[in-house]
């Protein structure tokens, strides 16, 4: 079965998640965090993408909504759990690089 995502969303959701001022905590926390795992050897793709949509793609979407959104719009309706899921494996996929390169967030 093929899932339909809406491009505009994705777009808006990654780059507010990645770029927006009051989500800087949420993304440097994740790439510490992650950042320990590859350096120990213990990193696990998708495990890394479950907790990037859990601690940084979801409080986006929830703060996107609250600053952006109507309120008629649900998290559900507008930013489905497969659009979340596809904007973390870019994440982890942009992480992951960065760590191969030997690119680390202090810890």
């Amino acid at each position: 079965m093929t899932v339909l995502i809406d491009q505009d969303a994705r777009c808006e959701l990654e780059l507010y998640a990645c770029n927006e001022p009051g989500m800087d905590i949420y993304y440097n926390n994740v790439a510490k965090c992650l950042s320990k795992f590859h350096k120990n050897g213990t990193y696990d793709y998708e495990r890394a993408v479950k907790y990037i949509e859990r601690n940084l793609v979801l409080p986006a979407a929830k703060d996107y909504l609250m600053c952006h959104g109507s309120m008629t719009q649900s998290l559900r309706n507008t930013f489905p759990k497969h659009l979340r899921m596809v904007i973390a494996e870019d994440i982890a996929n942009t992480f992951r690089a960065e760590f191969e390169l030997g690119n680390y967030w202090e810890i």
